[in-house]
């Protein structure tokens, strides 16, 4: 089913950003007015890391001010919408401003690819969660404390 994206840009305070996604051809009233799904959202001074791409994306496509929020229309651009998107809800999880910057610079830096893929593991229902910590990992935002269990048994078996 075809959608388009819509960025919802707040620049008050507290800053808010998120990224939903609408059915192109609605059916129903409530297809209308509810997205479809939400590809991320974000409170807060961690947007920063990201207003450059907000402030392009506003230059690049259609936008519509709503009251205090800016909406920019991303339509077709796919990767721009899943790339903010999936940078603000990094930044929604992010605990620390060095993990804001080292997982907004991976998933800024990431190729279409990789967005793709890691857009898509988030939006499972089943792994979504395990699928941004793996990607905060990858990023260089968290780091593992915890021996692995195969480090752990590989240790014994030598010590035998």
């Amino acid at each position: 089913m075809p959608f388009k994206y819509i960025v919802k840009w707040q620049r008050t305070n507290p800053e808010k950003v998120s990224v939903e996604a609408y059915h192109r051809y609605p059916k129903t009233e409530e297809e209308k007015r509810k997205p479809a799904f939400v590809i991320g959202k974000a409170t807060g001074g961690g947007i920063i890391a990201i207003r450059h791409v907000l402030e392009q994306a506003a230059k690049k496509h259609p936008t519509k001010k709503r009251g205090k929020a800016i909406h920019i229309f991303l339509d077709r651009d796919i990767e721009t919408a899943y790339r903010i998107g999936l940078a603000a809800a990094l930044i929604d999880k992010a605990e620390t401003i060095q993990q804001i910057e080292k997982t907004t610079k991976y998933v800024l830096n990431a190729t279409p690819e990789e967005v793709w893929f890691w857009t898509s593991k988030w939006l499972d229902d089943e792994i979504n969660s395990k699928a941004l910590e793996a990607l905060a990992i990858l990023s260089g935002g968290i780091e593992i404390t915890k021996k692995s269990k195969i480090t752990n048994n590989n240790a014994a078996k030598e010590e035998s």
